[in-house]
């Protein structure tokens, strides 16, 4: 053979070989695929959305099956262009072939009654939503267990069909290589549309955005506005960070409340400058906001870490009231040394008055979990308690938040019990095995605020009661609110009966007389009334029994006569 042939022969199986390789290169490779949504609030159907979503998958994807979870959402598909839908009962699966698109049409209900208000909302002037309630996601980020770093989308972005006058508000405009931590921000943000407008933030130079509907009617004043830029200072110092995007969207109120989103990236909720309740809801979110971002991981968003979590947040909010200006403070009846006081109160009353619903160990989350009204009491009531006794034996009241940092920092997995280590040296097997893994009483006695009126722990009580009643009434039916005076107190408090009543034993009960008398005599009240009802204390449907038994009320109503 001449050589120029051999040579070209070499040249031919070289050039295959680079061939070869090439198409397997390119068979490998997965640039995974992109999803583009399109959302529209249409005028002739109320309380919907309409979204256009768009997967595409480009020559560098493999071939796959894609499922879209539906599985918490009302999902109705209007139309399927470029391929097939198969529809589940918590999907929406398709085969996408490498390079292809396939385009589907759904609506979404959204404004249902949420915890905090309608869920989203679409009016003349406005439309908001959270992107859990109108994005269908991939499966894989709702699948137990599904790693954390794993990339399953490659692009993805929202887009809103605007009315005439209208502009978005939204919490990015496009992200890329999706991981778990990203799905769950785009599921808690809110995604806006209407006549917003931006409001100047005083020597706010961070990535804090505020927006109010148009209309000299929505304003905020000076005050709210100096408020809102002092929690994020006040969030800015604690978690050390600069210049981090985040978007607040202010409803007018007046009217029925609206939870519009509350993610890493923006929150929109009613908001009214007045009230005590929206000023602590607002700092908590923030809070989420700031953390998520500091933290991006799933390890805090389950039991049983997520207690501690929700407990850091409600911890804050009550801690930061205290940085809002005093004139803000003031309007909305702000008292920043009794905020803590108030949740001991709470806690404290329906710990005793309600052992066999409301006993039980934190770190025991899971268990409790089937019940909504339980979980919230843990999350909101007596977690924060936890995280201020820890801060308080540890001699900072930064102390848990500091360590965290730390930990993540030096790379480390969060695990409770060595955690608690860290911040409490010798003390923590105590507390952990206390107030960790049992149901022991905190024993918070030092939060008594001599100051404290018996009409303001009487307004804790009863809030605590609408609280329980609203929680508790989704999983047993009309949970029966105690509304409470101590007028009865004081028409029994000298009988025989009413001494010798016992709710607890002798060492905690005078613990509670002497950190306050009107909790104590109302809990001695409620355990007398159950003697002569015939019922047991520690019965897990005592409350019922006294409350809504029409028996038991007369029996009641009887003796107070006699």
């Amino acid at each position: 053979m001449k050589k120029w042939k051999k040579w070209a022969l070499c040249a031919g199986i070289c050039v295959l070989v680079i061939l070869l390789g090439g198409a397997a290169v390119f068979l490998a490779v997965d640039r995974g695929y992109g999803m583009e949504f399109t959302v529209s609030a249409p005028q002739d159907r109320p309380y919907t959305l309409e979204v256009t979503l768009k997967l595409r998958s480009s020559f560098f994807s493999r071939d796959r099956q894609v499922a879209l979870y539906t599985g918490d959402k009302e999902v109705t598909l209007r139309d399927v262009d470029g391929g097939e839908i198969r529809e589940t009962e918590d999907t929406l699966a398709c085969s996408l072939g490498r390079g292809k698109e396939i385009q589907l049409v759904y609506d979404v209900p959204i404004g249902a009654e949420g915890k905090h208000g309608h869920r989203g909302a679409v009016t003349e002037d406005y439309c908001v939503f959270d992107g859990g309630q109108a994005l269908l996601l991939p499966m894989e980020f709702y699948t137990d267990g599904f790693p954390e770093q794993e990339v399953v989308v490659s692009r993805l972005s929202v887009r809103m069909d605007l009315r005439e006058g209208w502009t978005a508000v939204l919490p990015f405009e496009e992200l890329t290589d999706l991981t778990w931590m990203d799905a769950y921000h785009i599921n808690n943000d809110c995604f806006a549309m209407g006549r917003f407008t931006s409001c100047a933030l005083p020597e706010q130079d961070t990535g804090l955005r505020v927006y109010r509907l148009s209309g000299a009617e929505n304003d905020l004043s000076g005050q709210t506005l100096e408020g809102i830029a002092a929690l994020d200072n006040y969030y800015q110092q604690k978690f050390s960070r600069q210049d981090r995007p985040y978007q607040a969207i202010l409803l007018p109120g007046g009217g029925e409340a609206v939870i519009g989103g509350a993610g890493a990236g923006s929150v929109c909720a009613t908001f009214d400058e007045t009230s005590k309740r929206d000023w602590e809801l607002l700092s908590h979110r923030m809070f989420h906001a700031y953390f998520d971002t500091a933290f991006p991981t799933q390890r805090f968003h389950a039991a049983p870490q997520l207690w501690f979590y929700e407990g850091l947040a409600t911890y804050y909010e009550n801690r930061s009231v205290a940085s809002l200006p005093e004139a803000v403070r003031a309007a909305a009846g702000i008292q920043p040394e009794t905020q803590f006081a108030s949740l001991f109160n709470q806690y404290l009353y329906i710990k005793v008055k309600d052992p066999a619903l409301f006993s039980f160990a934190p770190m025991d989350e899971a268990r409790i979990s089937e019940s909504e009204g339980r979980k919230e009491f843990l999350h909101y009531i007596q977690a924060p308690l936890v995280v201020w006794m820890v801060g308080s034996l540890a001699g900072r009241e930064d102390a848990v938040l500091q360590e965290l940092t730390a930990q993540w920092s030096r790379g480390e997995v969060f695990e409770m019990e060595p955690f608690l280590v860290q911040v409490l040296g010798s003390q923590a097997g105590g507390v952990y095995n206390n107030y960790f893994q049992s149901d022991a009483l905190l024993p918070l006695w030092e939060l008594k605020t001599p100051g404290m009126t018996e009409e303001q722990i009487l307004r804790d009580l009863n809030t605590v009661e609408q609280m329980l009643a609203s929680w508790m009434t989704q999983q047993l039916g009309q949970y029966p609110c105690d509304v409470l005076d101590l007028e009865t107190v004081q028409r029994i408090q000298n009988r025989m009966e009413f001494q010798e009543a016992i709710f607890a034993d002798a060492e905690t009960e005078a613990q509670i007389k002497a950190y306050s008398p009107a909790i104590w005599s109302l809990l001695k009240e409620y355990a007398l009334r159950a003697q002569v009802c015939g019922v047991e204390f520690d019965e897990p449907m005592l409350r019922y029994h006294l409350l809504s038994d029409k028996e038991n009320l007369e029996k009641w109503n009887t003796w107070l006569e006699g």
